[in-house]
C-alpha cells in the first residue's frame, strides 16, 4: 500500500520561497491575469502610478497593451 499524502504539504516551502523573492523595478516577468494567458511585463513603481506600496503585490506594466 502506498503511503498517504498530506494535503498542502508543499505550502510551507512555497511560502518561504515567495518570501525570499525580491522583485526589483525594471525586472522582466511573465504576469498572469485570471482568464488570460501569461503575458510579458515589467515590474513598475506603484508610487509612479498613484498606488500605495504593498509587499504582497507587485505592480507590472504589460508590453503591447500598455496596461497595468
Amino acid at each position: 500500500m502506498a503511503p498517504s499524502r498530506r494535503k498542502g504539504g508543499g505550502r510551507a516551502s512555497a511560502k518561504a520561497a515567495a518570501a525570499c523573492r525580491k522583485w526589483e523595478v525594471g525586472d522582466l516577468v511573465l504576469a498572469k491575469v485570471k482568464g488570460f494567458p501569461a503575458w510579458p511585463a515589467t515590474v513598475s513603481e506603484p508610487e509612479k502610478w498613484g498606488y500605495s506600496a504593498d509587499w504582497k503585490k507587485v505592480l507590472v506594466y504589460f508590453f503591447g497593451t500598455q496596461q497595468m
